[in-house]
């Protein structure tokens, strides 16, 4: 919700800004209109031209990125699940206690909205995941015992992917940053707008860039926030291991 208030208050601005630049300079006085006056305005945009568009660049970058990488590390959390699970079932009917517990977790996730979101419930099945984990004694079963210290270190690994995808699910773009290049493209279009002709095709094209950039804006937010919004993870690597483990 909040990208799409971003992208659309970024559109209305853009457009207002060519809008405004257009009508004011017909209302300017005269010597305010020479040719000096124009090439100063066009070097102005100029220099503001560069530093939008790097920033924008980065900007969309470090989302796609963020996205890529979140979204292999839910996938490395749902296969430490399964594999969690495979390495309890050796151990026989003194599993079924954690395994009962895994299941639950999982399914407890994928009700969860977003999935990565710590309620207590999801926190609860967790910490007795550990606990029934801790619990397991084999006293002379080498095996047995091998697997269970498999089991434990696989348990570690699998809480440390998930605190590592829900960090970086939670890590937006800064607002001033945002901020910042709104205020550049703005100025920019404003720059543009100045002396230029008030016509059907010119100011056709200009509200054609402001819906690009805005929708480019509004990518970048939402991507941002991988569990929410119409461009979302898929939670089919949770589902694929809540039916492993009822396998």
């Amino acid at each position: 919700m909040v990208a799409l208030v971003v992208a659309l208050l970024t559109f209305v601005l853009l457009v207002s800004a060519t809008l405004g630049s257009m009508a004011l300079y017909g209302r300017l006085e005269e010597h305010h209109r020479t040719d000096d006056t124009n090439t100063s305005v066009r070097l102005v945009a100029t220099m503001f031209v560069t530093m939008p568009s790097l920033l924008l660049g980065l900007m969309m970058n470090n989302a796609a990125n963020t996205y890529v990488a979140i979204d292999r590390n839910l996938h490395v959390f749902a296969t430490d699940i399964i594999l969690l699970d495979r390495t309890l079932r050796p151990l026989g009917p003194s599993a079924d206690e954690p395994r009962r517990y895994l299941l639950n977790y999982v399914e407890q996730a994928l009700k969860d909205e977003p999935i990565v979101r710590a309620t207590e419930d999801s926190e609860a099945w967790l910490d007795r995941i550990g606990s029934s984990l801790r619990a397991l004694r084999f006293d002379d079963d080498e095996q047995k015992i091998a697997l269970w210290n498999e089991a434990r270190s696989v348990y570690r690994q699998m809480l440390q992917q998930r605190w590592t995808f829900t960090e970086q699910s939670d890590n937006p773009f800064p607002s001033p940053m945002v901020g910042i290049l709104i205020a550049w493209l703005t100025l920019m279009f404003a720059t543009l707008g100045f002396r230029a002709p008030r016509n059907a095709v010119v100011i056709g094209a200009c509200i054609a860039a402001a819906v690009l950039i805005s929708g480019a804006i509004y990518l970048i937010l939402d991507m941002s926030t991988p569990f929410s919004g119409p461009i979302q993870l898929s939670d089919r690597p949770l589902v694929r291991a809540a039916q492993e483990i009822r396998k």
